[in-house]
């Protein structure tokens, strides 16, 4: 559905470079008066209890993320990073490029990110969501969307996802990414 596609690209945003735009949404009174009303639209139950505005001014929130989730990080984005009994790191891109080869999504090459970073992952997803959707409304058959999204969320988010938001939990002082992070995992587990 068109929620779940946006749903995804939020949560993708909140885990990319904090840029002063996106710092600014997610500081306005808005952010969560658009997130319940997206949340109310998705087919399944999610447990929201809103997302408070950083606690920084937005060079110091920046810098944490960089010291978080981008240098040396306490809470790495790569599913690479979580250790797997079924896969090994090569595994992982491999499978992961094979989807987005099968859906011709070519990763940004200015970017120089992996295959298997968080954002990149929910972005596919997003897509996924967004073309069941427009196959729906053109009254085209979605399966292989739908298929497509259950198999990549069961062989990636569902395995690495869970440990990640475990760790922000953990690890991470600004309440923002708590409550993000508790947002992601209660969309994974629904």
């Amino acid at each position: 559905s068109v929620s779940i596609s946006r749903l995804y690209l939020f949560l993708g945003r909140c885990f990319s470079y904090p840029t002063e735009k996106f710092y600014e949404f997610v500081k306005s009174a808005e952010l969560n008066d658009e997130l319940d009303v997206l949340i109310a639209r998705l087919p399944f139950e999610v447990n929201f209890n809103g997302i408070p505005s950083p606690s920084v001014p937005q060079d110091e929130f920046e810098i944490g993320y960089i010291n978080t989730f981008d240098l040396a990080p306490l809470c790495p984005l790569y599913e690479s990073s979580y250790q797997r009994d079924d896969m090994t790191a090569r595994d992982i891109y491999e499978d992961i490029l094979r989807f987005y080869e099968h859906f011709d999504i070519k990763l940004s090459e200015g970017e120089n990110d992996y295959p298997d970073h968080l954002v990149a992952e929910l972005e596919f997803m997003a897509f996924l969501a967004k073309k069941e959707s427009e196959a729906i409304e053109k009254k085209d058959d979605p399966l292989s969307y739908e298929l497509a999204q259950i198999d990549f969320f069961e062989r990636h988010l569902r395995k690495w996802v869970p440990l990640l938001c475990e760790k922000v939990n953990v690890r991470v002082k600004e309440p923002f990414y708590h409550k993000t992070g508790e947002l992601l995992r209660s969309f994974v587990d629904s």
